[in-house]
């Protein structure tokens, strides 16, 4: 992830920024244990955004981007993690299309 955000050129960077997440995911009503994640992130000009940082236990990165053209809005992304606590790189796709009604 470091080389991809290194690769980029520097003039297409804007609005570096730090993000904190934290996860509590359930198992039916029962809470497990949370997750956090500090991650260093580019939103770039063209309304893509890439980050990556430290998470509880290994390494998260994600990458996405968010257009909107009238009422309609798509939102896209990859995440993917690695913990030192599982022997596989998990990752997800995630799209998101939104219609907003009135003005």
């Amino acid at each position: 992830m470091t080389i991809l955000i290194m690769s980029i050129p520097m003039t297409a960077l804007a609005n570096p920024y730090l993000e904190f997440k934290n996860v509590v995911p359930f198992v039916d009503t029962y809470s497990q244990t949370s997750i956090s994640h500090l991650r260093l992130g580019y939103k770039l000009k063209n309304n893509l955004y890439v980050e990556g940082g430290v998470m509880s236990h290994g390494t998260s990165y994600e990458a996405g981007y968010k257009f909107s053209k009238g009422n309609w809005t798509i939102k896209g992304k990859w995440e993917g993690t690695d913990s030192n606590q599982r022997d596989t790189f998990n990752s997800k796709l995630e799209t998101e299309i939104r219609f907003t009604f009135g003005e």
